[in-house]
């Protein structure tokens, strides 16, 4: 399926100048407290580590629903998959502004588009470990880049513990553990508040009298910059707006090189 939007490759802003290149074996585990305050809840990932998917999708285009459907399937039907959607900005001059869009992500597509060396950015696209993109809505092709993905070399242990929560926010704890053939490098931890579960009915634009669903929503991504150290930790707080639906909130983490964007560790957790 073609891409029905695209847009040349500009100056990179706000995101790493340069992306991700170190391999890291991930055995992520989750530890956290549920938003209500209940008990501690844990996951474990094992090993091979799971594959991270994002999608760069809008509301704007009439291509993305297939591709958002595609996502939210992947995302149930596969615990070994960690589902990202970021809904870029630049679809929404056309005539319908998108609630989830951000110039943030649209940056975050272009440091892609970049290192992948593609002089494009367009909608519905598949970036896969951060080191392989492909149109959204393709099965097969999806099918072939999770296949090659599995195959990454990964070298490292990420842990990732909530140690606060509430209605409003949510305290976190991160720790690493590189392998000794890891190497020392500066590594790269992202942490994701997602949503599933948002319903809009879309009054313009290409999409204009549809009720879409989106799921996999990405509502913060927060950054923590690691010394490439075993045994490094760092201590994050993220915001939680009240309108969220804290029964259909996640977190994801991962690991990325800043120098080749590639992803080598990655895992999720509900907090339902």
């Amino acid at each position: 399926m073609r891409p029905t939007r695209s847009e040349q490759h500009g100056a990179l802003t706000r995101m790493p100048k340069r992306p991700f290149r170190a391999s890291l074996l991930a055995v992520l585990a989750l530890a956290m407290l549920t938003l209500s305050g209940g008990a501690t809840r844990r996951a474990v990932s094992e090993t091979p580590p799971p594959i991270l998917v994002e999608l760069f999708t809008s509301q704007g285009c009439s291509s993305c629903p297939a591709a958002d459907r595609l996502l939210s399937q992947l995302a149930e039907s596969d615990s070994s998959i960690v589902a990202l959607a970021f809904h870029v900005d630049y679809w929404n001059y056309i005539g319908w502004t998108d609630p989830f869009s951000s110039s943030d992500w649209s940056d975050r597509q272009r440091s892609y588009a970049h290192e992948l060396q593609s002089n494009q950015i367009y909608t519905p696209q598949l970036v896969v470990n951060g080191r392989r993109h492909g149109i959204g809505s393709d099965r097969r092709e999806l099918s072939t880049m999770l296949a090659q993905a599995a195959t990454d070399e990964s070298a490292g242990r990420l842990e990732i513990e909530i140690t606060e929560s509430s209605a409003t926010s949510l305290s976190l704890r991160l720790l690493t553990e590189l392998e000794p053939h890891a190497g020392s490098q500066d590594l790269v931890a992202w942490v994701a508040l997602v949503e599933d579960g948002l319903e809009t009915s879309v009054g313009s634009g290409e999409n204009a009298r549809r009720t879409l669903r989106n799921d996999r929503v990405v509502r913060r991504l927060e950054r923590v910059d690691w010394l490439g150290k075993s045994g490094h930790t760092a201590a994050l707080d993220i915001d939680i707006e009240l309108e969220w639906q804290s029964d259909h909130l996640s977190v994801a983490a991962f690991l990325q090189n800043p120098d080749s964007l590639h992803v080598h560790a990655a895992a999720a957790v509900s907090l339902r």
